[in-house]
């Protein structure tokens, strides 16, 4: 996996007003309570913050996600949806940003809990 290095600086590196996402998008468990968020992003020369929440389909808050200086281009983690009744679709809202600039740039995708054959 390749990461953010100060001391060996990525080639391709993207100053922070041009960083962006490349790929995002969801796998959900078989157990229909947790997620997998797949994110991609251009090689950056400052770590971003990122933003990501999941809403219902009434735009209700599922789950929520900070991480305070990314250092991976590309990562999955795991999202636990705190719904008590499981809806067929999500939408999944993620931002990119640095505390001296602001939002850079944003991405959403919608998903479903049930595995397309």
């Amino acid at each position: 996996m390749q990461r953010f290095n100060p001391f060996q600086p990525d080639e391709d590196a993207l100053p922070p007003e041009e960083v962006r996402f490349l790929n995002v998008h969801v796998e959900p468990w078989p157990d229909g309570r947790r997620v997998r968020v797949h994110v991609r992003l251009t090689p950056f020369q400052q770590p971003p913050n990122l933003e990501m929440v999941i809403l219902d389909q009434q735009g209700r808050e599922v789950s929520h996600i900070s991480i305070i200086e990314n250092i991976d281009f590309q990562f999955v983690l795991t999202m636990h949806l705190r719904d008590p009744e499981p809806q067929p679709e999500y939408r999944l809202e993620v931002e990119l940003s640095y505390p001296d600039k602001g939002t850079i740039t944003q991405n959403s995708c919608k998903f479903s809990l049930t595995q397309e054959e």
